[in-house]
């Protein structure tokens, strides 16, 4: 069969390339399928939705997934890429992020993961065939908390799987934000925060957290 980059796919869209990584949203509704497409770079996943597929690889039988909204997985594409076809079987809208791992500073993590909490929960820590560590984690909020001593010392990107308004506090700048974040929005930063960040609103926040090195 016919295959495309997974660059070219429709249902791919490239959203950001830095440096780092490259993040590609794919988002298409129940009952469609991508094409055949390939995957040739070490990457992560993280899903915003909940649904079932089915997954069809070149050479391999069909599986069907359920991916879970606010989770995260790893796959190994610079040593095993993949061609592939994903179709929507389930109810939902299959929507997430492929987060393309391009450059680390250095092989392996430096300092230990970050202690879990009843708010920090770690959710991935796997290293790919091609030797490249990634940690992932997930931050809860309930509507009205603040949850302090946070310490976020490394490059990062911060994907948000549940909006809402929120103050936060820099400790080392002294700075404080107040903003309101949508779900499925991201953003990378290079800068160390150390502070606190209050729920202002009337439902939880969640952000998944990737760790650079």
């Amino acid at each position: 069969d016919k295959w495309v980059e997974v660059y070219d796919e429709p249902r791919h869209f490239v959203e950001m390339d830095n440096e780092f990584c490259r993040v590609i949203r794919f988002r298409f509704p129940p009952n469609d399928s991508t094409l055949f497409h390939r995957h040739s770079v070490d990457s992560f996943f993280v899903f915003f939705n909940s649904t079932r597929c089915l997954n069809e690889k070149h050479g391999s039988p069909v599986m069907e997934i359920a991916p879970e909204a606010g989770t995260a997985n790893g796959a190994c594409y610079c040593t095993k890429p993949i061609i592939h076809r994903i179709s929507n079987v389930g109810p939902n809208w299959m929507h997430g992020l492929d987060i393309e791992i391009k450059k680390l500073k250095s092989p392996e993590y430096k300092a230990s993961a970050l202690a879990e909490t009843n708010n920090l929960k770690l959710i991935f820590d796997n290293k790919t065939q091609g030797g490249k560590h990634m940690r992932v984690y997930r931050l809860t909020i309930a509507s009205g908390e603040t949850v302090s001593d946070l310490k976020f010392e490394f490059p990062r990107l911060s994907m948000c799987w549940k909006g809402s308004e929120i103050k936060v506090l820099n400790s080392l700048s002294g700075d404080t934000m107040e903003t309101r974040r949508f779900p499925s929005t991201y953003w990378w930063n290079s800068r160390p925060f150390v502070g606190s960040i209050e729920n202002k609103g009337s439902s939880e926040y969640a952000l998944i957290i990737a760790e650079w090195h």
